[in-house]
């Protein structure tokens, strides 16, 4: 596929983040907006994901550069290939059955993984990686981060357990697993507590049904309306503490909620590859090379036709902290808002 040299416009930004989510075997979606990522030279420095979005991030977190690419497609060309029953015979659903009946089944995409991912890469903080999880006993959403606990497969696979398919993992004795395979870590509570940064963000869906017309009303486009406003908040923060006089800035109170605010901005991009719920289940569970192929492909275009659009790298409005900008397979091909 014929892409751009990397734009200019990507400089200004200190932070490139990718936010993945589950999706079984719509997976390679994401993997191949990451491949086209590598293709024009753009390098995320902040990869955050949950269940199936696991995989992809812990391989592209722990891959040089230039070996993204290539180690994603060699995970969702082998993947298929561990269950027991061909793929080729339409019975691909098996493998998250199977995976989900016997846990040493588990086995195989632990030693994949463990195969694909250099944890020392990982570990050495180059790039940052989140991974979302629950903790089962308590039901309490869990991220654990590169920046603040030591990564293991243990955190991979805990990540991308349950509704993936997987048993839950054991990680200093208590057990954990992943929220509903279409969710991704809350934004709000991912950037929260991380300095303040002007980024571009791609929050990449496998499947986020939603109503043509209507955004906002399915779980993603809900999340980031609430980031959105959460950001917007700190933002217009930051734009008051500019216009204050010196001594209201010396005031402690003032202070106070001023260190809430920031001047920084964000151009989101949400790329969906399925809004259509039809048939999900036979989707989900597709891990056929024929479908693992058109998806990546599709991936792929979808992030090389937003990084073609220089109008959604440009600063937001003076008067907003974040822009949102929408690109949907289906049903509609495109929609900015």
């Amino acid at each position: 596929m014929a892409v751009a040299g990397k734009n200019e416009a990507v400089s200004r930004f200190e932070r490139v983040a990718v936010v993945l989510s589950g999706g079984g075997a719509l997976g390679a979606y994401q993997a191949g907006a990451l491949a086209a990522m590598e293709m024009v030279g753009w390098q995320p420095n902040f990869l955050a994901a949950t269940s199936t979005g696991a995989f992809n991030a812990a391989i592209a977190a722990g891959a040089a550069p230039r070996e993204r690419a290539a180690r994603l497609r060699n995970f969702w060309s082998r993947i298929g290939g561990l269950a027991e029953t061909p793929v080729r015979r339409g019975l691909a659903s098996r493998i998250v059955r199977r995976l989900a009946a016997r846990p040493a089944a588990a086995a195989p995409v632990r030693a994949l993984v463990e195969e694909l991912v250099d944890f020392s890469r990982i570990n050495s903080g180059v790039v940052r990686l989140s991974l979302g999880a629950v903790h089962l006993p308590t039901g309490a959403e869990t991220v654990f981060d590169n920046d603040r606990h030591v990564l293991t497969i243990d955190h991979v696979m805990a990540s991308a357990a349950l509704p993936a398919g997987l048993p839950p993992v054991s990680i200093g004795d208590e057990l954990y697993g992943s929220a509903e395979i279409a969710s991704a870590i809350a934004l709000p509570r991912l950037f929260d507590g991380i300095a303040p940064a002007d980024t571009l963000c791609f929050v990449v869906d496998c499947f986020d049904p939603t109503v043509p017309g209507t955004p906002g009303l399915s779980r993603s486009g809900q999340d980031i309306a609430a980031y959105r406003r959460w950001h917007d908040l700190r933002w217009m923060l930051g734009k008051i503490g500019d216009r204050l006089p010196a001594a209201l800035l010396r005031d402690p109170d003032v202070r106070r909620c001023l260190a809430h605010g920031s001047r920084a901005t964000m151009n989101l991009v949400h790329l969906v590859h399925e809004s259509d719920a039809g048939d999900l289940r036979r989707k989900l569970g597709d891990f056929s090379d024929e479908a693992i192929s058109r998806r990546w492909r599709a991936g792929e275009r979808a992030m090389v036709a937003s990084l073609a659009q220089p109008s959604w790298l440009a600063p937001p409005p003076d008067r907003i902290g974040v822009v949102v900008h929408e690109l949907r397979e289906a049903p509609a091909q495109r929609r900015d808002r």
